[in-house]
This record gives C-alpha cells, sequence and structure tokens, in this order.
C-alpha cells in the first residue's frame, strides 16, 4: 500500500501526461460533464446563461455577428453557437464530445439557420475555413500545453478570412497566485462524479511556479481498476499570450477584461486577435 500511494502522489513533469480526452469521452463523465454544463447552479463547466447573453451581446456589437462566418470552438452543448445563429450568423461548432455534440443537434438548433455540430478534436482535425470569426471561450486554451496551444493558435490563424479575429478567454496570473498545493481524499469523491459505482478518490493539486502552471491529479481507485485524470492549466500574461499569438502569425492583440461583463472577473482576461 505505501508504494502505490507513494506512486500517486509523485508530482509529475509538467503536461508529461494528458488525459483531457477523458473527461468528455468516458461515458460516465460524459453525461457528468454535460449536465454541469446545463446546471446554472455551478460555473464547473460553463458560465450562467445571464452571463453567457452578456459575452455575446458583447461580440456582436464588437463584430456584427448577423451575416458573419463563425467557428465556436469547443462548443459543448451549443450554448454560445445557437446564440451566434439566432443573430444571423453561419456557425460551425466543434467538439470532441459526442455526447455534447448529440445534445446541441437536438436542444440547440433552429427552424432554420441553424448551427452545423461536428464531433472533432480542434488540434488534429481540419477546421473549417475563412472563417470571419473564431471562439474559444471559457478558457478552454489553458489545459493545452504550450506546444499544443501553438499548434491550435496557427491552426486558427490559417483558417479565418483576411480581416477574422479570434476571441477567446484565458486565466490570469491573478488566478495562479491563488492556487494552494493541497491533498483531499474520500469515499465516492465529488458526490459520485467518477463512476456509477462505488469508489474511492484522491486528489492532489500542484503549483509549478517556473511554467505558471497548475494540476489536479485525480487518482480514482474501483474495486477492479485504478485510473487517474489530470487536469492541467496553464495561466497567461498579456505578454505572455500576446507572443504565443504573434508567433502564429496574428497581427492585432487587444486586451478586454471580462467581455462586457460587469464586475469583470480578475482571474480571466479575454483576447481579440486579428489576422
Amino acid at each position: 500500500m505505501y508504494k502505490e500511494l507513494a506512486k500517486i502522489s509523485d508530482r509529475p513533469g509538467v503536461f508529461s501526461i494528458y488525459t483531457a480526452d477523458t473527461l468528455w469521452t468516458h461515458p460516465h463523465l460524459a453525461d457528468q460533464m454535460l449536465r454541469f454544463h446545463l446546471d446554472q447552479g455551478t460555473e464547473l463547466a460553463s458560465r450562467p446563461v445571464e452571463a453567457i447573453d452578456r459575452v455575446v451581446d458583447w461580440i456582436d456589437r464588437s463584430f456584427g455577428l448577423n451575416g458573419a462566418s463563425v467557428c465556436d470552438l469547443g462548443c459543448g452543448p451549443g450554448l454560445y453557437a445557437r446564440r451566434y445563429a439566432e443573430r444571423g450568423a453561419i456557425v460551425h461548432g466543434l467538439d470532441f464530445s459526442q455526447n455534447s455534440v448529440d445534445y446541441a443537434r437536438t436542444h440547440n438548433t433552429l427552424s432554420s439557420g441553424s448551427p452545423i455540430y461536428r464531433v472533432a478534436d480542434y488540434l488534429t482535425d481540419q477546421l473549417p475555413e475563412k472563417q470571419d470569426l473564431i471562439t474559444l471561450i471559457y478558457c478552454d486554451l489553458c489545459p493545452l500545453s504550450p506546444d499544443q496551444a501553438q499548434v491550435l493558435l496557427s491552426k486558427v490563424r490559417q483558417s479565418l478570412a483576411p480581416g477574422g479575429v479570434f476571441v477567446f478567454d484565458v486565466l490570469s496570473m491573478s488566478a495562479f497566485d491563488s492556487v494552494e498545493e493541497t491533498v483531499s481524499f474520500g469515499r465516492n469523491f465529488m458526490n459520485g462524479f467518477w463512476s456509477a459505482g462505488d469508489y474511492f478518490a484522491f486528489k492532489h493539486t500542484y503549483r509549478y511556479d517556473g511554467e505558471a502552471v497548475s494540476l489536479d491529479r485525480y487518482t480514482i481507485v474501483e474495486e477492479n481498476k485504478t485510473w487517474e485524470v489530470f487536469n492541467w492549466l496553464q495561466y497567461y500574461s498579456r505578454d505572455t499570450i500576446r507572443a504565443q499569438l504573434k508567433q502564429a502569425g496574428f497581427g492585432t492583440v487587444e486586451f478586454s477584461d471580462g467581455f462586457g461583463q460587469d464586475p469583470s472577473d480578475p482571474d480571466v482576461f479575454g483576447v481579440v486577435a486579428s489576422a
């Protein structure tokens, strides 16, 4: 038992193990994540509807959605994509969760001009071409390693039409300052989130100060198997994200504190990058 506990407590190298797809493709977890997306009582997977509406209002005022070609990366159950389409945009929604895309196709369609939803991994699959606007909302860039982020930023840049813009948000260094290294443990930890059956789970939180990265490492122990999920988060300053965008070939880079949210969250800032 000591060796097993020591092994799951060891600090991994930064981004040395990547399991992000597990949260969205494991059948039980995919159901849980969809539930969190739709639950107005938690912000674990998406913002409340009122906040989503304010972000979409800001995007529409800033860039004009009517008639625009828009791609929503990590669209989930279509909370943003449907709102873009309601304002007249021609919308593609991409997500690698079949569960979320199925929900979007069933519940977030319109009588005409519905978004086109596609199951896709935006790191490896082709993005729609000649897009006027591409969005990646709710800090979805942050789970990616710097190399993965650079791949995505380059793909986005190539997919934008001349004059197109990429709108996204990231976790700030203020958010990183609040990260504390902790260990927690429990039976059916997080109210049964990790399995429909009986289980024990450990959560180790690590800080990587030199890289401005945090890790929540979950070890789930079921009767017949033990498995892990590594939830990495990269935190950004305006200088670091600007440098990554410039490397990917973007031109003008501007920032927004909250995309019209009042008050804005100091732990998150918005980015507008022009092709």
